[in-house]
């Protein structure tokens, strides 16, 4: 994951190993030109940003020690390569339509992952309160509606059994695995463009929910966040209020990407509750 701030640059890159530098914000003139420089139609350009080795001439690019030993000049590889002073990015509005329009144009392979159970996503997985018992009649399957995949239902059905002679009673939820398309968009999470590296993704390991998390240095916590379940239905917050709620307009990145810089944008200011800490509201 390398977040770089010119739009749609992730996307088109794979190289995650690729050089990635901090803006200039410490010097105003230098900042303002980069500012001119690149394209800021999706957000204004930060001091937390950082733009990669591609918006850069090589010439501008420092990637090696040289140092004179004995004599003989040895040139080292740079950890981390850096840029000359007062260098400006390089930016080709034309080149990157173009670049954009060719990676949307190639068909994307929906990839379909398995359960622990090995069945593939978009099945009935049932959780049972007791212990389960050969015997049990099996279980009613759940109606979908055929107007909407992303609906999620769920049902409880209460089994009464008599089995060898004793009653026993079976409480069974059964949910529906919702949104066909969530297991794609969970494993392209990582092309989401963050607003800045303040920022964090985070999976589940049961691949039920994603989520971002913007962190405060200032309170050494969570100031914002973003999450989104498996159907699809998001929550954005700014500390304990939730500001917004509903479902994804589409199962893409492109739409996370949008949700995340509208949050980031969301100016927060410290509110002093009497006979309470501290809380985060919007301003």
């Amino acid at each position: 994951m390398r977040n770089c701030f010119v739009h749609k640059c992730d996307a088109l890159s794979k190289n995650t190993s690729r050089a990635m530098f901090v803006v200039p914000w410490k010097d105003p003139d230098l900042f303002r030109q980069w500012q001119e420089i690149l394209p800021q139609h999706h957000r204004q350009l930060k001091q937390h940003d950082r733009v990669c080795e591609k918006h850069f001439r090589e010439q501008d690019i420092v990637r090696f020690w040289q140092h004179t030993i004995n004599g003989q000049k040895e040139v080292i590889l740079r950890d981390k390569p850096t840029l000359k002073p007062r260098t400006v990015p390089v930016y080709d509005h034309q080149e990157m339509l173009a670049k954009i329009a060719e990676v949307e144009a190639q068909p994307k392979t929906l990839v379909r992952r398995k359960t622990r159970d090995g069945v593939e996503g978009g099945v009935v997985s049932a959780k049972r309160t007791k212990k389960e018992d050969p015997e049990v009649d099996p279980i009613p399957q759940v109606p979908q509606s055929s107007s909407d995949s992303s609906v999620v239902e769920s049902a409880v059905h209460k089994i009464n059994g008599n089995i060898e002679g004793h009653a026993v009673e079976h409480n069974i939820v059964i949910e529906v695995l919702a949104h066909p398309d969530f297991e794609t968009l969970f494993d392209e999470v990582y092309e989401v463009e963050l607003p800045s590296t303040l920022w964090g993704i985070h999976r589940d390991l049961d691949r039920t929910f994603i989520a971002f998390t913007e962190f405060s240095k200032d309170s050494m916590n969570v100031r914002k966040y973003l999450f989104i379940d498996q159907s699809l239905q998001y929550r954005m917050s700014v500390g304990q209020r939730t500001m917004k709620s509903g479902t994804l307009p589409a199962a893409s990145t492109e739409a996370i990407t949008e949700l995340l810089t509208k949050l980031d944008e969301i100016k927060v200011r410290k509110v002093i509750i009497k006979g309470s800490s501290s809380v985060l509201n919007e301003s």
